[in-house]
């Protein structure tokens, strides 16, 4: 068995001194930060905001009742009336009334995300660093779905992008199914932990992309890259997955700094 050396050997000498020495004092930096009770709607609040901005629940879409959401997050209704009443503030669903009324989940329009100068700078330091976190996490999800994909997985993929190649693709349409494509390749990938950690950088990022414009050079653009994806996919080329991803998330990043600058000149 190999030796430890003699200098590590005395620091942890040093560490260990028995509790009734009074010689030992090593103090350690230790970063403790505030708690505060989490309330149940919170739980209920996030859950639902992460899946209106995954497109998981659509634009337009009605949620259920009161009583159905209730019972489905095992909760009371005043819980879940408070959590839709922060979604309504946050304009991310709105109410109807009436015999065909209920509560419906909001479009995302340009117009609702415009902020002062000031805010648009913020919000691009905290996105540059998610951008950041996701060149990391993205690719490599990539690669290893190229490795690990199945043949459903490979024909949601696809489905996705003849959706997305209809003339008749809307801009809420284009934005949900750029988000399930990604998302599939996440879930292909066969690790739970990359897969959370895209859907979580997706629910932070996606209210910016949805600031994107959408025109036919857009989707195009867009449709064309997902499309070798899905090739790099088909044939296990893992490392050309890794590398078209890459690309891609870059070229997100390019895009939507272009698109705050010219807000901020703009406003």
């Amino acid at each position: 068995m190999n030796q430890l050396p003699h200098a590590l050997l005395a620091s942890f000498a040093v560490l260990y001194k028995s509790e009734e020495s009074d010689n030992m004092n090593i103090n350690f930096p230790v970063e403790l930060k505030q708690v505060s009770a989490k309330k149940i709607s919170d739980f209920v609040y996030e859950q639902l905001e992460e899946a209106i901005i995954l497109k998981e629940l659509m634009p337009n879409q009605q949620l259920p009742t009161e009583r159905e959401l209730a019972q489905t997050f095992n909760a009371s209704r005043m819980v879940v009336r408070e959590a839709l009443s922060r979604l309504e503030e946050s304009g991310l669903i709105y109410k109807k009334v009436g015999a065909k009324g209920g509560t419906f989940v909001q479009p995302v329009t340009l117009h609702s995300h415009l902020r002062s100068p000031q805010e648009i700078r913020e919000k691009w330091d905290r996105l540059s660093e998610l951008f950041e976190f996701r060149s990391f996490i993205e690719p490599e999800a990539a690669f290893l779905a190229a490795g690990r994909v199945t043949a459903e997985q490979l024909s949601m993929m696809e489905s996705y992008i003849v959706l997305s190649s209809s003339e008749e693709c809307t801009r809420e349409l284009f934005r949900a199914l750029d988000v399930k494509f990604h998302l599939e390749i996440a879930k292909a990938s066969g690790n739970f932990y990359l897969e959370r950690a895209v859907r979580m950088i997706r629910t932070q990022i996606n209210p910016a992309l949805d600031l994107m414009p959408y025109n036919e050079e857009v989707r195009q653009t867009n449709l064309s890259k997902h499309e070798q994806l899905l090739e790099a996919m088909k044939n296990r080329d893992q490392q050309l997955a890794k590398a078209l991803m890459t690309q891609h998330i870059a070229k997100s990043s390019d895009s939507i700094y272009a698109q705050l600058t010219r807000d901020e000149q703009s406003i």
